[in-house]
């Protein structure tokens, strides 16, 4: 079915040209597509939709959908469906124009412009079709009909965009020079020495040439594309580039008031001197710090990092901010500084100390103090002196200088005093006067008097060969045997196993809960 409306397509540049490689190579493109009514009536419409194909081959407009700009241009007021709205859907690739919800008039003799631009040619040379669909009625039913448009993209007939492809390089054989160009044309480089004998090569849709050896520029060189036609029905094109070098090489330079340079540089050797606000540095071919060659330096001071004897295995000295560091060979090993007598007003840090025979004790420093060591081992050594005054001591054991001697152990549960030999057995504990909270025995002996001012709990027997004074209450749960006066100047009871009293004193009366039986004489004084 034909389509209502009349679709053309006028593209700028009138021929595309696709797209080449590197800076400055995209060709830019803009596509109109006018949209008119033909009739002499109005034709009712709802929307125009254009596919707009987009990647890396040959039937793509861009391989850039994002870089699309669209917008739309009219030449008729709007009767009826408002303002045309437009959208572009970069992912689909689809542009959408559209009336409002129930359709507008497109007068007779009038047109749209639908304009697609900012976009870069594509890099293939094809065919694209734009396909064009409109949804439309002429007084009947809506309709949906296409209608294809085609725009044609072409391969450069002549070389374009000559360029380096990095302005500014460390060194000639960096130097690599790009263009674009049909296949039928004869490429050459003449370069500051005349034609160059390497052949430029195709690579992807453009050409590149790089110098061969032999040929690099030493210093700033500029370049000229010369390209010819082999059947002469064409002219020659030239086109010229410049290429700029970090570090030129000149074959001599003369001054006769001095040279002004942030830095001279050998051109064999690459050994550098920097000049610097005070004075000079000497730098080698990788930038480090270099070394400076002399018979003989006569200078006012030195400031250095390190020093070391002429050998690779000798000693050297470093210098960091508190002051020196002794080491010697080509690695990190500290070595070792040797004098008569040394001087330090402020003390000596060292992680130990040990006699000058490395078989003898040493003192070592954690952080927690001092450690003792014997034999140039780990195992713990001796110190031996007439007096320690410490706020605190921590050890396993205490002994007595012989080995016979009694110690003392440190459990967790407080104390253990053993006799002397290493065989474990109990120790005795001798003191004037014992204060303590509580007091768990096998055995006890007293040899005098025994005053308790508490309570005494006996779990088995109570032997007291003298005195026993009790200030509080005496609970025997066994029996007791008596062999002298039992004295109670406060009450005494006797009870039986229920905890039923049968005897007790109270004041100056004995009373009998029950049967009072005799086996010898009773008296009664009253």
């Amino acid at each position: 079915m034909p389509d209502l409306l009349h679709y053309e397509v006028l593209n700028d540049p009138a021929s595309f040209q696709v797209s080449g490689t590197g800076t400055g190579g995209e060709s830019a493109g803009e596509v109109y597509i006018v949209v008119s009514n033909r009739t002499a009536s109005h034709i009712a419409w709802w929307e125009i939709k254009v596919d707009v194909p987009c990647g890396n081959n040959a039937f793509d407009l861009t391989s850039d959908a994002a870089a699309i700009n669209a917008r739309l241009e009219r030449t008729y007021r709007a009767a009826h469906g408002g303002t045309p709205g437009i959208e572009w859907d970069g992912k689909a690739g689809v542009l959408t124009v559209s009336a409002d919800g129930y359709g507008g008039l497109f007068p007779p003799g009038a047109s749209l412009v639908l304009l697609l631009e900012g976009f870069p040619v594509s890099a293939k040379q094809g065919v694209v079709e734009l396909l064009v669909s409109e949804m439309a009625s002429d007084h009947g039913d809506i309709r949906e009909r296409s209608v294809p448009l085609y725009v044609m993209k072409r391969a450069p007939k002549v070389p374009r965009n000559f360029r380096p492809k990095e302005s500014l390089v460390a060194a000639g054989a960096d130097v690599v020079l790009q263009w674009e160009g049909p296949d039928s044309l004869t490429y050459r480089i003449q370069g500051p020495d005349g034609l160059s004998g390497t052949v430029p090569q195709r690579k992807g849709a453009g050409w590149e040439w790089s110098p061969a050896a032999g040929e690099e520029p030493k210093r700033d060189a500029t370049y000229t594309l010369v390209a010819t036609s082999s059947s002469q029905q064409q002219p020659g094109y030239f086109l010229t580039t410049t290429v700029h070098l970090r570090s030129p090489e000149f074959e001599s330079v003369t001054a006769t008031t001095g040279v002004r340079s942030p830095w001279v540089e050998g051109t064999r050797g690459k050994g550098r001197i920097v000049f610097t606000a005070q004075g000079a540095e000497i730098h080698d071919q990788t930038d480090a710090p270099g070394t400076v060659s002399a018979a003989k330096a006569d200078v006012e001071a030195v400031t250095a990092a390190w020093v070391r004897g002429r050998g690779d295995g000798a000693g050297w000295i470093q210098f960091p901010f508190d002051g020196i560091k002794v080491g010697h060979g080509g690695g990190s090993d500290l070595g070792t500084v040797t004098a008569d007598k040394v001087s330090a007003a402020g003390g000596v840090n060292t992680p130990w100390v040990g006699d000058r025979d490395a078989g003898k004790g040493w003192i070592e420093f954690p952080q927690s103090g001092v450690n003792v060591r014997k034999d140039g081992g780990q195992a713990w050594g001796t110190v031996a002196g007439d007096t320690a005054d410490l706020n605190g001591i921590n050890t396993k054991w205490v002994q007595g200088r012989d080995s016979s001697a009694g110690w003392i152990d440190f459990p967790p549960a407080g104390l253990n005093v053993f006799q002397g030999g290493g065989n474990r057995q109990w120790g005795t504990a001798a003191a004037g006067k014992a204060d303590l909270n509580d007091l768990v025995t096998r055995r006890a002996e007293v040899k005098g008097d025994l005053s308790v001012t508490g309570r005494v709990d006996a779990g088995g027997e109570l032997h007291a060969a003298g005195k026993t004074v009790v200030g509080g209450g005496l609970h025997v749960n066994g029996e007791s045997a008596f062999s002298g006066k039992v004295n109670a100047n406060g009450h005494l009871s006797v009870r039986n196993g229920t905890d039923k009293w049968i005897m007790h004193t109270n004041d100056d009366l004995v009373a009998i809960n029950d049967n009072l039986r005799v086996h010898g004489a009773f008296r009664s004084d009253s």
